[in-house]
C-alpha cells in the first residue's frame, strides 16, 4: 500500500484548498472511489480505513483494525462516573463533546502528532465514542449498559449497544451505510476547523472537540428531530401539499431540503432513500415513507427543491430505533473519519490557516482622555 498523494491545500491568503480526500464534482468519490461502490461492497471500518489511510484494506490491516478497536471498547471507570452524574437535560451531543474532552487527558502526546499517532488516536476513539454515548442514553432511562459484543459488526455493535435489539442484517447494513456516507464531504464547516486547529499543530483530540462544537451549529447540517417532526405533523400523504404550503409561507425552508454545494439531488440522499424503504418496511412503519415521499413532491412544487441528506438520514436513523437525541452523535462518529484524514493532511503544510479580513470599520480617530468625553 502506498501513501495517498500529499496536496499542498490553506496557503495562507484565500487560494483555492486542494485535497486529496474527497470530490463533489461528478460524484462523490472517497479517494477516488465511487461513494456508491462503497456503500453496496464495502463497511464503514474499510471506508474509514480508505478515506485516512488512502487505500482500501488488505484483510490483515483490517484485522488489525477490528483488533484494536475490541481491545479499546472499555469505557473506563472515570468517564463512566462521570456520565452517571450529569443531568438528565444535557443533550448527548454536548455528553460526548464533554467526554472526548476526558478521554484526551489519557491520550497526551509531549511531541507534534504524527499521521500513525492520529490513526491510531482514531482508532479508540470510534471504540470509545459508542459506548460513552450509551452509556449516557441508558443510564439517563434507568436502563443497565449493554456491554460490546465481538460477534457484531461496528454497526451491529452500536444498534445492540443502544436499543439492546439483536441487529438484523438489513438494519446492520443500513447503518452501515449512513456512517459510510457521513464519514466525510470535503470542506464543512466542521472539517474546516478541524484543519484551522491542525494548521497550529495542536493534537486530533483537540480538533475533534473543536469539530463538535462546530457540528451543534443549526446551520452545519446533520440528521435532526425537525425532520421526524414534520412527517409526525403531516401523518398522511394526503395532507402534505396544504401542510408543506403552509410551513413554507412562516420559513425559508424545510428541515432537511436544499444544500449548500448541490443545485441538484444529493447523491447521499439518493444512496440512503432505498434503504429508508426498506427498513421502514422491516419494522411496520411505511406509511411514514408514503408520507415522507408525499412531502418530497409538495416541497419539489413549491420550491424545485431536492431532499438532503439530512433528510432520509433522519428517517433512518428513527426506523432503526435510535432517540432523535442521538441522531447528531451517530453522525459525528461517521464524520471522525473525515476529520482524521483532513487533520492529517493539514500537517503537510508549513504554517497555520490565517487568512486575511477585509476591514470595514471607522478610519483612524484621535483618542481622546476621559475627562474629555463628556
Amino acid at each position: 500500500m502506498t501513501d495517498a498523494p500529499v496536496p499542498t491545500p490553506f496557503s495562507e491568503g484565500l487560494s483555492i484548498p486542494e485535497t486529496a480526500i474527497a470530490s463533489i464534482d461528478g460524484g462523490l468519490c472517497y479517494r477516488g472511489y465511487p461513494i456508491e461502490e462503497l456503500v453496496e461492497n464495502s463497511t464503514f471500518l474499510e471506508t474509514a480505513f480508505l478515506v485516512v489511510k488512502g487505500d482500501l484494506p488488505s484483510q490483515e490491516q483490517l484485522a488489525d483494525m477490528q483488533a484494536v478497536m475490541s481491545e479499546s471498547a472499555v469505557l473506563e471507570d472515570d468517564i463512566l462516573m462521570w456520565v452517571e452524574r450529569l443531568p438528565f437535560n444535557v443533550p448527548s451531543i454536548d455528553v460526548m463533546r464533554t467526554g472526548v474532552s476526558l478521554l484526551a487527558l489519557s491520550d497526551v502526546y509531549e511531541e507534534e502528532m504524527s499521521a500513525n499517532d492520529v490513526w491510531e488516536t482514531l482508532q479508540r476513539l470510534m471504540a470509545q465514542l459508542p459506548l460513552m454515548i450509551a452509556a449516557r442514553h441508558r443510564i439517563a432511562r434507568g436502563l443497565e449498559l449493554v456491554p460490546f459484543r465481538e460477534d457484531l459488526s461496528y454497526s451491529g455493535n452500536l444498534i445492540w449497544g443502544l436499543t439492546n435489539r439483536e441487529p438484523t442484517p438489513l438494519a446492520e447494513r443500513a447503518l452501515d451505510a449512513f456512517l459510510i456516507l457521513s464519514a466525510e464531504h470535503e470542506l464543512t464547516p466542521s472539517t474546516y476547523v478541524a484543519r484551522i486547529v491542525a494548521s497550529t499543530r495542536s493534537d486530533f483530540l483537540s480538533a475533534t472537540i473543536a469539530g463538535i462544537c462546530t457540528i451543534k451549529g443549526i446551520w452545519h447540517g446533520g440528521p435532526g428531530r425537525q425532520a421526524i417532526d414534520i412527517l409526525e405533523a403531516v401523518e398522511i400523504p394526503g395532507a402534505a401539499t396544504s401542510i408543506v404550503a403552509a410551513v413554507l409561507k412562516q420559513y425559508e425552508r424545510l428541515p432537511g431540503f436544499w444544500h449548500r454545494v448541490y443545485r441538484t439531488s444529493d447523491p447521499r440522499s439518493e444512496m440512503l432513500r432505498p434503504f429508508c424503504r426498506d427498513v421502514a418496511e422491516a419494522m411496520g412503519m411505511s406509511p411514514m415513507e408514503d408520507v415522507a415521499a408525499a412531502i418530497e413532491a409538495a416541497v419539489w412544487d413549491e420550491q424545485q427543491i431536492l431532499p438532503s441528506f439530512d433528510w432520509p438520514a433522519a428517517r433512518l436513523l428513527h426506523y432503526l430505533g435510535f432517540d432523535s437525541d442521538l441522531f447528531v452523535p451517530l453522525f459525528v462518529i461517521g464524520r471522525s473519519v473525515g476529520w482524521a484524514a483532513h487533520f492529517i493532511e493539514q500537517q503537510q503544510t508549513p504554517q497555520p490557516i490565517r487568512p486575511r479580513a477585509t476591514y470595514i470599520g471607522s478610519a483612524k480617530r484621535e483618542f481622546l482622555p476621559l475627562s474629555e468625553r463628556g
